[in-house]
């Protein structure tokens, strides 16, 4: 089989039943579609002229989902439950402000795996550390040198955190991101080594990485380590979302999308818990770059990763993943 048709086959969202083929080029955000949706949906709604993505397509939006799933992925069962220790509501940007690094934009690739892995790694080594390594991460060493995931056509999120501790990834200052275009890049490294555009040539990475299999031990992650990474199915509404809780009102799913989560909380209104997350879209959308979710929605809890970070690695080759 071709690895152009395995990824069809692997990637989320491929088939969207209510869209014509001839349609997926078009621009797909129009004020008619953004009144319909205003009137059905319990979120806020962006308005047309500020909207970041009204001159897209279906086909341009496909694009920036980058998450690869395993099927078995999307039907994990996840347990609830919460640890009575923790508070109703937390959120990592009032416990360590420092440290959790500005919202970024992954702009036309998919590689909303390698931003939500690096950006995590990035919060976690300055709350590790204390603060004395507080520096952002490059996701484009993820993007073009992860030779076990896919650049701007996708990656795994398992897979990143293989690389990030097997591998390490630099700074965004060594190797600032560049594949905005779509285009994945070739790797700048050889065998752990390499050239920085500024600053010195260094890795990055963690001892180890998991898996959290309960939202209670996600939530305890959260409040002790720092942010966590989490992935869900995204559907056409979720572009729009401006602000509020997001509960999907839409069956036409675009595909998968890796995020990093910094808090949750429950609603005053009617006790919805929900996560609060950062996203890769630019703090433009949403409530600015982020945005909240609730427990359960669009598989948001079936892949919930972390990683702990090496603060105190020298530099070393890892020759297997870069030769």
């Amino acid at each position: 089989m071709k690895i152009s048709t395995l990824l069809a086959i692997m990637i989320i969202g491929f088939t969207i039943a209510s869209y014509h083929h001839e349609d997926e080029h078009k621009p797909f955000i129009t004020r008619e579609y953004l009144e319909r949706l205003n009137s059905k949906v319990s979120f806020d709604v962006l308005d047309y002229e500020t909207h970041p993505f009204k001159d897209w397509s279906i086909s341009d939006f496909k694009k920036r989902l980058g998450l690869l799933r395993r099927e078995s992925t999307t039907k994990k069962e996840i347990f609830y439950g919460n640890n009575g220790d923790l508070p109703e509501s937390f959120d990592n940007r009032e416990k360590w402000p420092e440290c959790i690094h500005p919202i970024r934009d992954q702009q036309h690739c998919g590689s909303c795996w390698a931003f939500a892995a690096s950006e995590v790694l990035s919060d976690r080594f300055c709350i590790a550390s204390n603060k004395s390594i507080n520096l952002v991460l490059s996701p484009q060493d993820l993007v073009s040198c992860d030779k076990n995931d896919f650049g701007c056509d996708g990656g795994y999120v398992d897979k990143s955190w293989d690389y990030l501790r097997d591998v390490g990834i630099v700074t965004d200052e060594c190797l600032p991101y560049i594949s905005g275009d779509g285009n994945t890049r070739t790797c700048p490294f050889k065998r752990g080594s390499g050239k920085c555009k500024k600053g010195a040539f260094k890795k990055y990475r963690v001892t180890s990485h998991q898996q959290h299999e309960t939202i209670a031990d996600a939530k305890e992650s959260l409040f002790t380590e720092g942010p966590i990474e989490a992935a869900f199915d995204v559907y056409d509404d979720f572009m729009s979302y401006s602000g509020g809780i997001y509960r999907r009102n839409s069956d036409n799913l675009l595909g998968g999308h890796a995020i990093k989560v910094v808090g949750w909380g429950v609603d005053s209104n009617d006790g919805t818990e929900y996560w609060i997350i950062a996203n890769s879209w630019s703090n433009g959308w949403g409530e600015n770059g982020f945005f909240r979710i609730a427990f359960g929605e669009c598989n948001i809890e079936a892949e919930l990763w972390s990683g702990k970070p090496d603060i105190h690695a020298s530099d070393f080759e890892a020759l297997s993943f870069l030769q």
